[in-house]
């Protein structure tokens, strides 16, 4: 008994020995004695898979499709048609590149004028120039200076112009307006036009004293709030401008002054204001702020108005022009008033009219219609005429533009 097989299991005490086990067993040996169909198959041919598998008798030879034959003939031929007009155009850019263009300059011929031969005349005799001499040229009146007298001038001599004491004593007894000439002479227009021009260059050059406007430093700036100043607040109360009234909200930032070194509004101030609904027609509020009171006990009188973050006038809040209710009164009260009158036509009494033979039938008008119809009028008049309605509800962030200055030098000095 070889090592390397497994080692029997152990008998049972009693138990009868039974017949060997054999390695060599051969399931095929017992199926052939016991199992007749099986023994059948073992002795018979395996079978022909490949017997009814059709089998081609002629040999056919593959054709070419004609029609896509010829279209990749023709695609072909496009494909070197086009490769051929691409380096045509392509050779004809290089040589026109590389030949320059020439500039021929052409200038044209001058006109010519036919020029007539001038026939010869005689010349006409210089006495005929002398017998007939020409008109002297008008001359033409200017104002000039007086010049110098020349006492060597062998015509008679200029007026001799007045001396100082003549022109003072003159000036003296004369008017104004006569004084610089010699009694009896009229006076001078080329001095009146000087003085004139004179006279007008000063005024000209002079400027008026109210178109100047002047510099000057700022007195206590410590204390001073200065115009255009923006005060920022939160706003405490809602506004509804369907009625005028009055507002407040509380300052959110301190406000200090123009150069920075004194707290003129500390943070929580309040400032009161008031607003109207006259003259209302867009999506703002005009709130005039007039009062600021402080924690510390100071009171600010002033009047300044209310913008929105980027400086505009008026504070912006939720616009309601009512069409909604425009539209639905009219209609109810112009349906009341159809009514009436539809009633009043085919319940009321009619008139006939015998007129040129024509019959005529008037409905009848009833006072009622009249007055529901005026009724009517009236009460949409009043509707169209409703101011819009602008809303800002309490706690939206406002803006104050201070629009005058405000000194705090006598609060500032008890603090």
């Amino acid at each position: 008994m070889s090592q390397n097989s497994p080692p029997s299991p152990p008998q049972r005490p009693g138990a009868e020995p039974g017949p060997e086990r054999r390695d060599d067993f051969d399931p095929g040996a017992d199926g052939a004695s016991a199992n007749p169909y099986y023994a059948s198959q073992q002795g018979a041919l395996p079978p022909d898979l490949d017997a009814n598998a059709p089998q081609l008798k002629s040999n056919e030879m593959q054709r070419l499709n004609r029609k896509a034959l010829l279209f990749l003939c023709g695609i072909v031929v496009l494909l070197v048609l086009a490769a051929t007009w691409m380096f045509s155009n392509a050779s004809a850019g290089k040589e026109a590149a590389a030949k320059p263009r020439e500039e021929r300059v052409v200038i044209p011929e001058l006109p010519r004028n036919d020029v007539a031969v001038v026939e010869s005349t005689p010349p006409i005799p210089v006495e005929q120039y002398a017998a007939d001499p020409l008109p002297p040229l008008p001359a033409e009146q200017y104002p000039q200076a007086p010049g110098p007298s020349r006492q060597y001038d062998a015509g008679p001599q200029a007026p001799r112009p007045p001396t100082l004491v003549e022109r003072r004593t003159m000036a003296s007894g004369g008017s104004g307006s006569e004084a610089g000439t010699p009694a009896g002479q009229p006076p001078d227009p080329y001095m009146q036009a000087v003085l004139a021009g004179m006279q007008g260059n000063q005024q000209a050059v002079a400027p008026p004293p109210d178109d100047v406007s002047t510099a000057q430093y700022i007195n206590r700036p410590d204390g001073l709030l200065v115009r255009g100043t923006y005060i920022r607040c939160v706003l405490e109360t809602r506004i509804i401008t369907e009625i005028p009234g009055f507002t407040s909200c509380v300052v959110t930032e301190p406000v200090y002054s123009i150069n920075g070194r004194s707290l003129l509004l500390p943070k929580g101030s309040k400032i009161s204001g008031k607003y109207n609904n006259a003259g209302a027609t867009g999506p703002r509020v005009a709130v005039v702020w007039d009062r600021i009171t402080t924690p510390n006990g100071i009171d600010v009188n002033m009047r300044s108005p209310g913008v929105d973050s980027l400086g505009g006038a008026g504070h912006p809040g939720h616009y309601n022009a009512h069409w909604g209710s425009r539209i639905a009164s009219a209609l109810m009260i112009s349906l009341i008033s159809d009514a009436f009158s539809y009633a009043a036509a085919e319940n009321g009494p009619r008139t006939t009219t015998i007129s040129n033979g024509n019959v005529i039938e008037t409905p009848f008008e009833s006072s009622t219609a009249r007055t529901m119809e005026r009724l009517a009028n009236q009460a949409l008049d009043r509707s169209i005429n409703r101011p819009p309605t602008v809303t800002i509800n309490q706690g939206t962030v406002l803006n104050v533009y201070v629009s005058r200055d405000v000194d705090f030098t006598g609060v500032l000095a008890r603090n």
